[in-house]
């Protein structure tokens, strides 16, 4: 899933695209971002660089990983 905020989410509508779930922040994408981790109901993994976002996910039992890891799939 990502979460779109501001101007972004000019570029994709809310739903699925390709496989993966969009939806657009109303707010602050952080506050989204805290808020699906809330409401999960099973195991969350953010990808995250933003120190702040990932204290308070980890608060919440998500596990947290840099952008790097999403790289290091991609670049096969």
């Amino acid at each position: 899933m990502v979460v779109l905020e501001g101007n972004a989410r000019t570029g994709v509508q809310e739903g699925v695209v390709d496989g993966v779930g969009v939806v657009h922040a109303q707010g602050a994408g952080d506050d989204a971002l805290v808020a699906l981790t809330e409401g999960a109901s099973g195991a969350v993994l953010l990808v995250s660089a933003d120190r702040g976002l990932r204290t308070r996910v980890e608060r919440l039992g998500a596990g947290v990983v840099g952008p790097n890891w999403i790289w290091d799939r991609l670049d096969t």
